[in-house]
């Protein structure tokens, strides 16, 4: 569809290149001073699982089908009182940590800033891809960059916009596969279709929950071909290999599972009664609710909806009398089923609610955003000069507002206690210690109670056991594995000492860098306190 000038800027490939600068800006002012920040605040775990990924595949030699991190005990199925012979584990399908491996072997560094910069490159690619979407839908580049900045403005995106988790990527992905199919809806091309169903397959293959967008499209697109608006000619062949690409990666990764175990959660978590999911809501609510959009966010798409009604009840009395025989179906349907997807999903995993506020990206979204173009195609263009000039203005204020505040949550999420940090601080420069003290870098270590579990073995750049809490069925277990050294925390063994006084009387201390402190394990158990331990 050819764009129009409606909003008083530059036409076709000059609009998407003013667009993408502002993006761009907009991007560095949020992202500035983040981007070389080893994982830590908000879901470092999760993070670290990823980045640990990308290490996995220079260490296996690229073998995309054996995912491995650096830990030999898994959380799945046995919480992590299970030792495994291999580091391999299941994962959705980790191209995107593939190719960030790759990248990492290319530019000769394995610093987070190459993880990060493949990620911000893919947003990017994501932004202008919704900024094109609502182009299509609006014909109003200030509408356009308004929704642009909205998504980019919402706290719990801008944190994870250049970060390790492959939910921005997949948003990515699904963004474009959105606009593919809108263009394939304007225009009956099946090529475009077909272009849609592969990224819309990888944003699913990289992270399970965009089946919703993707079974949304397909069965918006169902219902246009009953109203016979479309054909089923061209369509059914590439839906089956999209639904073989993902049976076969599902089979695959089932089979790694049971052979390796995983460090990833692979199973539903529903509310056991309605009384516990009204809890978990509600939890989720005060934890995330300012988390997922900012007030103006929410204030704006308030305001949105109202003027939209406004104009639809006016343009329906108006068009009341209009004999027109049949409408397209409209693309409310295709958001609605998109919603009601995640509605579902929230449902079935209601239990992580309150811990994961990325789940967001991966489900509301992306039908939220769908939802705020289609309120704003609702509201008439400005046809005149004054009325263009004043909705640019508007716009321009929203967004500099929305970023702004975005900025700063940027710098609240990043304060405070966190004890991933605390970690990362304490492991920087282990591996050049351990080097130095002759650990050689296939050693197996035992990591007591670092949390969270493969940040301090990428610090160290070894592999290991991780044992994160005190437990006592986790320590009879991991005491009797087969690792090498014992690696310990010196602030958190002894702010916590009371809990291990009896794995205490067992521990040597071989070194100790000031931070981190290198034991071996004894069989006997000796009588001795902190000082004498630290003698």
């Amino acid at each position: 569809m050819e764009e129009k000038n409606t909003s008083g800027f530059f036409k076709g490939r000059k609009g998407i290149f003013l667009a993408v600068l502002l993006i761009v800006a907009a991007v560095w002012f949020v992202q500035r001073g983040y981007m070389n920040e080893f994982p830590v605040y908000y879901h470092a775990w999760a993070q670290d699982d990823r980045y640990a990924l990308a290490l996995g595949f220079l260490d296996n030699h690229f073998d995309l089908l054996h995912p491995q991190t650096m830990i030999y005990n898994k959380q799945f199925p046995d919480w992590w009182e299970t030792a495994s012979d291999s580091t391999i584990t299941a994962v959705d399908f980790p191209i995107h940590e593939y190719v960030v491996a790759a990248l990492m072997r290319l530019m000769g560094s394995t610093a987070p800033w190459v993880f990060r910069l493949w990620t911000l490159l893919l947003s990017l690619v994501g932004m202008v891809y919704l900024y094109k979407t609502a182009m299509l839908l609006t014909q109003n580049r200030a509408k356009s960059l308004l929704v642009t900045a909205y998504a980019m403005a919402s706290p719990v995106y801008a944190f994870y916009f250049n970060g390790f988790l492959p939910g921005v990527p997949a948003f990515a992905f699904g963004i474009v596969g959105l606009w593919l199919y809108l263009r394939y809806r304007d225009s009956g091309r099946n090529h475009l279709f077909r272009r849609s169903l592969v990224f819309l397959t990888l944003a699913t293959l990289m992270r399970t929950t965009f089946a919703i967008e993707l079974i949304a499209i397909l069965g918006f697109e169902l219902l246009r071909i009953l109203r016979k608006e479309s054909l089923f000619k061209g369509k059914v062949l590439p839906v089956l290999l999209s639904a073989c690409a993902i049976g076969a990666y599902l089979w695959w990764n089932g089979q790694l599972r049971a052979r390796y175990g995983s460090l990833f959660l692979s199973e539903l978590m529903p509310p056991e009664s309605l009384a516990d999911a009204k809890e978990i809501l509600r939890d989720a609510k005060e934890t995330w609710q300012y988390h997922y959009f900012q007030k103006l966010q929410y204030m704006v798409l308030l305001i949105a909806a109202v003027i939209a009604l406004v104009f639809s009840i006016l343009k329906h009395k108006n068009t009341f009398n209009n004999k027109e025989t049949k409408r397209p179906l409209s693309l409310g349907w295709l958001a609605a089923i998109y919603l009601f997807g995640c509605v579902l999903f929230t449902i079935a995993m209601m239990q992580q609610l309150p811990q994961h506020d990325y789940y967001f990206i991966d489900t509301f979204l992306l039908p939220v955003l769908l939802t705020f173009i289609l309120l704003l195609r609702q509201i008439p263009q400005p046809r005149s000069l004054v009325a263009n000039l004043g909705v640019v203005i508007v716009a321009g204020v929203l967004c500099i507002t929305m970023l702004v505040n975005v900025r700063h949550t940027q710098e609240t999420r990043r304060s405070g206690y966190d004890r991933a940090s605390i970690t990362h601080t304490n492991f920087e420069g282990s591996d050049h210690f351990l080097d130095s003290i002759g650990i050689p870098r296939e050693a197996k270590i035992l990591a007591l109670y670092a949390y969270p579990q493969n940040g301090p073995f990428i610090q160290m750049q070894r592999k290991g056991y991780t044992v994160m809490w005190h437990k006592d069925s986790l320590i009879e277990a991991a005491t009797s594995w087969d690792f090498d050294c014992i690696v310990i925390e010196n602030d958190i063994f002894n702010t916590y000492f009371d809990e291990r006084k009896a794995l205490l009387g067992r521990l040597h201390r071989m070194a100790d860098s000031g931070r981190i402190a290198v034991c071996t394990l004894s069989d006997s158990i000796v009588s001795q306190n902190l000082e004498d331990f630290y003698k």
